[in-house]
């Protein structure tokens, strides 16, 4: 869609009036004065072609920042340089974020930010559930058990050394996000496999 100088120069040249003071050959000055506008309204022609990626938070390249302050982002802070894609992911998730708190809604939240989870809703056992069904304490009642792969390492152990953070910063965007949408009295455990 973008348009050369010399397109640019014809187009300018086409609007001005006709007459003998206004003539359009190459050489003359009223030519050359057009020519010295083409290059700018070359530059905007592309600049505006680049804001069309712009207007989508998938696309975005340039605009990232104001997509988070539009969209209230970041809600957890993890490091203050941040990967571009989790921040992408981020603006991504919460501007097509549609309700419901059920464990496959949490779950697709915690995929749509890039993680690799599963969820699993504790039940109660009664009467009409199988015998390997397992007794749960009553305690798991209201507990969201997820399971995360892909972070190795997310807890401080006892044979890191003092620089390693108790919890690892992708864990942490993680727990935090999941965390401020939940649910009043349901809380979540977290796993990290390996």
């Amino acid at each position: 869609m973008a348009h050369s100088v010399a397109q640019w120069t014809n187009a300018i040249m086409a609007q001005m009036p006709r007459g003998v003071i206004w003539q359009r050959a190459t050489s003359l000055d009223l030519y050359k004065y057009a020519q010295g506008y083409a290059p700018r309204l070359e530059r905007a022609e592309a600049s505006a072609d680049n804001l069309l990626l712009e207007m989508r938070p998938e696309t975005t390249q340039q605009l990232l920042d104001e997509w988070e302050e539009y969209l209230g982002l970041p809600e957890c802070i993890a490091e203050p340089n941040s990967n571009f894609e989790y921040r992408r992911y981020a603006v991504v998730e919460k501007y097509h974020r549609k309700g419901g708190l059920q464990a496959w809604n949490v779950q697709r939240l915690a995929e749509d930010l890039g993680f690799t989870v599963s969820v699993d809703e504790v039940f109660p056992h009664h009467c009409l559930r199988g015998c390997t069904y397992p007794l749960w304490p009553q305690q798991y009642r209201y507990i969201l058990r997820v399971t995360v792969t892909g972070i190795p390492g997310a807890y401080m152990t006892c044979l890191d050394d003092v620089l390693t953070p108790l919890l690892a910063s992708d864990a942490r965007v993680l727990e935090c996000t999941l965390n401020r949408y939940k649910l009043g009295g349901l809380y979540y455990e977290f796993y990290y496999a390996v």
